[in-house]
């Protein structure tokens, strides 16, 4: 149940009227990823630009303060780029940078003392990749990747534990419109699962056997649902993970787990949207789940969870009706709250500091 439009509650987001932005630029970006890449506390912001097109992709850094201020760019080369991350992945103490691209090479950047980025390798294979997730799938200790595509396999790129990627395991099939994919275990047997937001199908899951065989999979949602977001969390507290659904064109969902992975629990949001992501936080620190939905040409809202199981809507920017393709969350400015950050295309993208 959705109720109220948050006039009353306590918290707000607030964006200074567009200063709070990173960067003025009008790129098509199709997301920003929050990682503290030069380790020195405060959140980074990893800007991927392009989609379809080729453009430069950069990353912010953050002044400690939740101002981003100082940028360098990403790839010698302008990319068409869905995603980009960071994490360690030879383990030498440095941060490095990974992005998908749509048909062309994805890249790794090895990072250094200082921070050059300049020593890249490809990964994968070309193809229409949208996303891509950090994680250790196969528990050897370091950071694997798995790319979300479009129309083609995906895939699970396995790292040797010195940033080299020596082999690959495919999952899904070439008819797939994945978006995304999460990454998490799912049914609680102490593997990692993948759990994939798909366009014009029904969603899935891939249980993983704990030799990352994912053959055994799942089904849930409507055969011809727009999904293009999906998140995670156990909105019930009954110990069973729930996920949320940001659908195009039709009601976002949140389908509830059971002990049977059934699914077949379900609660439609009141509007029909064309959202592009959705990300679960406890904003207000209240305890209670809310949700983000980032839209195309409409307003984004936040929703409130609330001890009586209802969410309370709070639109952000009641004048902007931008393109969305993805939200982010985070304590950007170290105050203990978690801020959201949009990625719009062909427009600023935008931040709100949370206020309490």
């Amino acid at each position: 149940m959705i109720s109220g439009s948050g006039v009353a509650q306590k918290v707000s987001f607030f964006n200074a009227d567009g200063f709070f932005s990173i960067g003025t630029q009008t790129n098509r970006t199709a997301s920003i990823t929050l990682c503290d890449v030069d380790k020195d506390g405060d959140l980074d912001a990893l800007v991927a630009n392009g989609r379809h097109w080729a453009e430069q992709n950069y990353l912010f850094y953050n002044d400690g303060y939740g101002g981003f201020k100082l940028a360098q760019p990403i790839g010698k080369f302008l990319d068409a780029s869905y995603a980009m991350k960071s994490a360690d992945f030879n383990n030498d103490g440095f941060m490095d940078i990974v992005v998908a691209n749509d048909n062309i090479d994805n890249m790794l950047y090895f990072g250094s003392n200082k921070n050059e980025f300049s020593n890249g390798i490809s990964f994968g294979s070309k193809s229409p990749s949208r996303n891509l997730e950090i994680a250790d799938i196969d528990n050897d200790g370091d950071f694997d990747l798995i790319i979300s595509n479009r129309k083609a396999q995906n895939e699970i790129c396995l790292n040797d534990g010195d940033g080299t990627i020596k082999a690959s395991i495919f999952f899904g099939n070439e008819t797939n419109q994945t978006i995304q994919t999460k990454v998490i275990d799912i049914n609680a047997d102490g593997f990692l699962d993948l759990i994939t937001a798909e366009r014009g199908s029904k969603n899935n899951i891939y249980l993983n056997d704990g030799n990352q065989n994912f053959s055994k999979t799942i089904e849930f949602g409507h055969e011809d649902d727009q999904t293009r977001s999906i998140d995670i969390a156990d909105f019930d507290n009954d110990g069973f993970l729930d996920v949320v659904m940001g659908n195009l064109g039709a009601k976002n969902s949140i389908y509830y787990g059971d002990e049977k992975l059934a699914f077949n629990r379900v609660f439609d949001f009141e509007a029909e949207r064309n959202t592009m992501s959705i990300k679960i936080a406890d904003l207000n620190k209240d305890g209670y789940l809310d949700i983000v939905e980032g839209n195309s040409e409409d307003q984004n809202y936040v929703y409130l969870g609330t001890k009586e199981g209802v969410f309370k809507e709070i639109g952000l920017r009641e004048d902007l009706k931008d393109d969305t393709y993805n939200i982010e969350i985070g304590d950007i400015n170290n105050d203990g709250l978690l801020d959201i950050m949009e990625s719009n295309s062909q427009a600023w993208n935008l931040y709100y500091r949370t206020k309490m």
